[in-house]
């Protein structure tokens, strides 16, 4: 038996309602106009996640994307093989559907099934009409994650904690810089104090640069 073919259905995000065929053995999701799929949307990264096609199914792997990949509101942790009318969160404002692929064949069976009728007038064709936008499904909170409580941190959570370790240490230098300032002018002002009650200016080697009489 041939395995399985699949697709992918927009259901929010840029052109709900497109279907994608899932006919490559690995297919690239993201913004970039490079990806097999291509979402324009700004909470997708440019590589954000892959289909790999096993059996008769396609797994699905996050590829270090910034806002994360769901799949029915849990985030992913690792590669998750997929299961038909799963539904696919790429950020916040981009769903899609996994779903079987109708074939030519399916619809030749479908239409040998239908008994015969007597000659009609054929209805009127009916225009298809994209479903409209669900609301933003909101990702897990931390308080509902059935990680310990909390996700581990994305590049961004990791970046913003970076830049304010570097903050941290430029404030340690310029308060150490300040401090040694402090000190060598504290020195220099007990130097010239000293050298002045001692009258040193006539002698050597400082009467080369005081002229005395």
């Amino acid at each position: 038996m041939a395995p399985q073919s699949f697709q992918l259905v927009v259901r929010t995000g840029p052109n709900p309602g497109k279907v994608y065929p899932l006919s490559k053995d690995e297919i690239s999701l993201g913004r970039d106009i490079a990806s097999d799929i291509v979402l324009s949307d700004p909470e997708v990264s440019r590589h954000h996640a892959r289909l790999v096609a096993q059996g008769n199914s396609f797994i699905l792997e996050d590829t270090g994307s910034t806002n994360g990949t769901f799949v029915n509101g849990q985030r992913l942790m690792g590669p998750h093989m997929l299961r038909s009318g799963e539904l696919i969160l790429l950020g916040e404002n981009v769903s899609l559907s996994f779903e079987p692929a109708q074939t030519d064949l399916d619809a030749t069976m479908v239409a040998s099934n239908v008994p015969s009728m007597p000659a009609s007038p054929p209805p009127p064709r009916q225009t298809y009409i994209p479903p409209a936008s669900q609301p933003r499904q909101q990702a897990p909170s931390f308080s509902q994650a059935p990680y310990g409580g909390a996700y581990p941190g994305g590049p961004e959570e990791s970046y913003l904690m970076e830049e304010e370790e570097d903050k941290q240490r430029s404030r340690t230098w310029l308060y150490a810089g300040c401090g040694c300032l402090l000190v060598v002018l504290c020195v220099l002002v007990v130097g010239a104090i000293v050298f002045d009650q001692m009258n040193l200016y006539c002698q050597p080697p400082f009467n080369v640069l005081f002229p005395c009489p």
